[in-house]
C-alpha cells in the first residue's frame, strides 16, 4: 500500500506522480494560509522501488523541484522556501538520506541545487541560505557518504549535518 497526502493551495502549478512499488509514502504541501498563491511551481516526483519517503513543503514563486528515485527505503525531506529555488535529484540506490533547505531571496537568479547519486547508504544535507545567488552540484557514485553543504551570505539559521547511515 502506497500513501500520499496533497495540500495545494498553488497557482499555475504543475504537479506529477508515478509510484511504482509498495509501501511508499510521498507528502507535498504546496504554499500554506499566508502564502496560497505560489507562481509557476512545477514538482515532478517519479518512484520505482518500495518503502521511500519524500515529504515536500514548498512555499515561493517560479519554484521547480524533480525528484527520480530508483531504489528502496530512501527518504527525502525538501523545505523549500525561496522565492527563486530550484532543485533536482536523482537517485539510483537504496537506504539514502536527504534533507534540502532553501530560504533567502536568493538574489536574481534564486538557489539552485542538482543531486545526481548512484549509490547506498548515502547522508546528504545541503542548506542554501540568505540573499545572494548559491549553486550546488553534488554528484556521488558510491556508498556510506556522509555530505553536508552549506551556503549563506550571513549565519546559517537552524544548521543541520548529515548523519552516517
Amino acid at each position: 500500500i502506497n500513501k500520499a497526502q496533497y495540500n495545494l493551495l498553488a497557482s499555475d502549478s504543475n504537479y506529477t506522480s508515478t509510484v511504482l512499488g509498495s509501501s511508499n509514502e510521498t507528502k507535498l504541501t504546496i504554499g500554506d494560509l499566508n502564502n496560497a498563491t505560489n507562481l509557476r511551481v512545477n514538482v515532478t516526483e517519479i518512484v520505482t522501488g518500495d518503502q521511500n519517503k519524500l515529504i515536500q513543503n514548498i512555499i515561493g514563486s517560479d519554484i521547480i523541484s524533480n525528484i527520480t528515485i530508483t531504489g528502496d527505503q530512501n527518504e527525502v525531506n525538501k523545505n523549500l522556501l525561496s522565492s527563486l529555488g530550484q532543485t533536482t535529484l536523482t537517485v539510483t540506490g537504496d537506504n539514502n538520506k536527504f534533507d534540502v533547505e532553501q530560504t533567502g531571496i536568493g538574489g536574481a537568479a534564486g538557489h539552485k541545487l542538482t543531486q545526481v547519486i548512484n549509490g547506498d547508504f548515502n547522508s546528504i544535507v545541503t542548506q542554501q541560505q540568505g540573499s545572494n545567488d548559491t549553486v550546488v552540484n553534488i554528484a556521488v557514485n558510491g556508498g556510506h557518504n556522509t555530505i553536508t553543504v552549506r551556503t549563506s551570505n550571513a549565519a546559517i539559521v537552524n544548521s543541520m549535518t548529515a548523519v552516517a547511515r
